[in-house]
This record gives structure tokens, C-alpha cells and sequence, in this order.
């Protein structure tokens, strides 16, 4: 694997850790009860729901991560291959992420211009939702420019 293509593969892994691990972390070490009692405002099924989009984000990042480790012990590539392991790595954590399905929330594209979080809620999640989508945010911008490239 040339110089830069690696370079840019331990970039991305390197994303992909950060984010898995932070996430495995929340979900390992915070419960929708311990949630729940910083806010009893919060709405448990709402709350359950961000959960749920932060597992499949944590094992979305661990499959693209494998992937990535898989290629970067190779030493030669397919341009196909490796475009094809990105677009996945794109598809289902970056786009995820930014655009979840279940719509628990949403990006708010003006975010950069007022130097605030990209994220928007559709609800009030509590401050351990918040710190967390504060810590894994700047690696999912990382994934998103390193990966404009593919024209997607």
C-alpha cells in the first residue's frame, strides 16, 4: 500500500477507534435509568432510542474499523477494494451519524458558522448524551472530509 493511502487508512482507523471505543464506553458504563435521574423530565422511550442509535453507531464503526485494519495489512490493494471499504466506513457510520433513520436527531448544517455542536436534538437527551456526541463529533467531521473524495 503506498505511503499516502496508508496514511490516510490509519487516519480513518484511528477515527473509528476513537469513536467506538467513547461510544462502547457511554453504552458500558451509562444506563437509561442513570440518565433518567440527572432529568426526570426526560422521556424514557426517546432516551432509549438514542441508545439504541449509539449501539449500532459503535458496531457500524468496529465492522468499517475491521475493515480498514484487514487492508492496511495488505500490501497491495485494489483501488475498487479500498473505495468499496470507505463507501461502507461512509455509508454506515458517517451518513449514520449525521442522518440516523430512527430521526433521533438531526444536523444542523449552519453549526460550523456559530461554533457550536453540529447536532441537534428533537428533544432534550441530558447532559451524558450531549457530553458524549461532544467528544465523537470532531472524529465523524474528520471521517466526512477525509472521505468527500468519493463524490458520494
Amino acid at each position: 500500500m503506498d505511503t499516502h493511502l496508508l496514511s490516510q487508512a490509519e487516519s480513518i482507523n484511528e477515527h473509528l477507534t476513537f469513536i467506538e471505543n467513547e461510544l462502547h464506553d457511554f453504552l458500558d458504563f451509562t444506563s437509561v435509568d442513570k440518565v433518567l435521574e440527572t432529568n426526570r423530565e426526560l422521556e424514557i422511550e426517546y432516551i432509549q432510542r438514542i441508545f439504541k442509535e449509539f449501539r449500532y453507531l459503535a458496531v457500524y464503526c468496529g465492522e468499517g474499523r475491521k475493515a480498514i485494519e484487514k487492508l492496511m495489512k495488505t500490501s497491495q490493494i485494489e483501488e475498487e477494494f479500498l473505495d468499496r471499504v470507505y463507501k461502507g466506513v461512509y455509508y454506515k457510520c458517517v451518513l449514520e451519524y449525521f442522518s440516523p433513520k430512527d430521526e433521533v436527531w438531526f444536523e444542523d448544517s449552519r453549526a460550523s458558522y456559530q461554533n457550536k455542536c453540529s447536532i441537534d436534538f428533537q428533544q432534550h437527551p441530558g447532559s451524558f448524551i450531549t457530553e458524549t456526541i461532544k467528544k465523537v463529533e470532531p472524529s465523524f467531521l474528520q471521517l466526512r472530509e477525509h472521505l468527500d473524495y468519493l463524490e458520494l
